[in-house]
């Protein structure tokens, strides 16, 4: 599988569509006043809260549901919609993970189409998991 070069295009301005919006927001005020290890760090723990809502959403069985933002966004105003909780979380992953991306200055469009060309080349990951269990299992009557 492979992108071709205007969906790679596609991905980096919507990735810095995200990253300008997200430091108009305030998400970057303080960047250059710290080390990247501290930036990576919020950003890390940013995505994470992120992944962190859909874990919860999947819990309460709410991913169908509307979420808890709905009621404050006006339906088709603004290119605004009611979403599920799966579909907003999953959008917000998306988006802090193409700021990240940009704040790193990563060509995301290329390192997203870099890694989807390698993982066309990976097994399947059931065979892979079976040669990983079958080789832990040896190692594991090891004296």
């Amino acid at each position: 599988m492979s992108l071709t070069p205007s969906q790679i295009d596609s991905i980096n301005s919507v990735a810095a569509t995200c990253h300008a919006n997200a430091t108009i927001k305030g998400f970057h005020d303080n960047d250059s006043q710290k080390s990247i290890v501290d930036n990576v760090g919020v950003w890390c723990a940013n995505l994470h809260g992120e992944v962190s809502e859909l874990w919860e959403a999947a819990r309460r069985d709410l991913l169908r549901f509307p979420c808890d933002k709905a009621a404050m966004m006006p339906d088709g105003e603004g290119g605004v919609r009611h979403m599920t909780c799966a579909e907003e979380e999953i959008a917000d992953i998306i988006i802090r993970a193409f700021d990240s991306g940009r704040a790193l200055d990563i060509n995301i469009g290329e390192a997203v189409a870099s890694k989807m060309a390698y993982n066309a080349t990976r097994e399947h990951k059931d065979r892979k998991s079976t040669r990983l269990n079958s080789s832990h299992v040896a190692l594991s009557r090891m004296p």
